[in-house]
């Protein structure tokens, strides 16, 4: 495995166009498992943060670490919600797709400068932790995932899985085995949390949301 590595600031170039964005020229997926914001300066719509992913370029997936500058947050998101991705340079700057909040069919892009690991990062009930590529495959071949699904009434809401954001509802998670707290919220209504123990295999949650008075 790859050593971790401290990684520089992002250079400052135009991170973001909100023109001629098709999101079919990003073919790769990247999903945001951790995030930690550094600085921001509002005046200036500048965002500096660092964090941990994991990228799919088809069926080869590979743990990165990443810093970036942007002129908006990127935001931690579910397996099944992830950014459209190309690289700028392989392993080293990452260009990620993301709906410009407010606009309908217009997209921002922010360049990652990335640290791209052989191993693959694995969100459980410990937090994330990085497994080599056998391992992986093993896990996979014996089925030990959990694939939660998570809906709400009403749906929209925000997901939380052992404190982490994952995303809306309705959404399907892929989850270690084992005690998981689960928490959906929404503006509006009372947060609902339940602890469960998740199975290998298929296992489903409904949030029915109480309104707040």
């Amino acid at each position: 495995m790859k050593p971790y590595s401290i990684l520089a600031v992002v250079l400052f170039i135009p991170l973001f166009a909100f023109a001629g964005k098709d999101p079919s020229d990003y073919p790769l997926r990247a999903q945001i498992l951790e995030y930690t914001s550094t600085s921001q300066d509002l005046v200036r719509q500048e965002y500096r943060a660092t964090g941990m992913g994991n990228i799919w370029e088809g069926d080869i997936v590979h743990a990165f670490d990443f810093t970036y500058v942007c002129a908006s947050r990127l935001t931690k998101n579910a397996r099944n919600r992830m950014y459209s991705a190309k690289w700028r340079k392989p392993q080293l700057r990452l260009a990620i797709l993301g709906s410009k909040i407010g606009a309908n069919n217009k997209y921002e892009e922010c360049e990652l400068k990335t640290s791209v690991h052989d191993g693959i990062y694995i969100l459980g009930a410990g937090g994330i932790t990085e497994i080599s590529q056998e391992k992986y495959k093993e896990w996979k071949n014996r089925a030990t995932i959990s694939k939660l699904s998570i809906s709400s009434i009403p749906d929209g809401a925000e997901i939380e899985v052992d404190g982490e954001f994952m995303g809306n509802t309705p959404s399907v998670q892929e989850l270690s085995p084992g005690e998981h707290t689960i928490k959906v919220s929404k503006a509006g209504y009372k947060a609902w949390e339940k602890k469960v123990k998740l199975p290998a295999g298929a296992f489903k949650l409904n949030a029915e949301m109480e309104a707040e008075k």
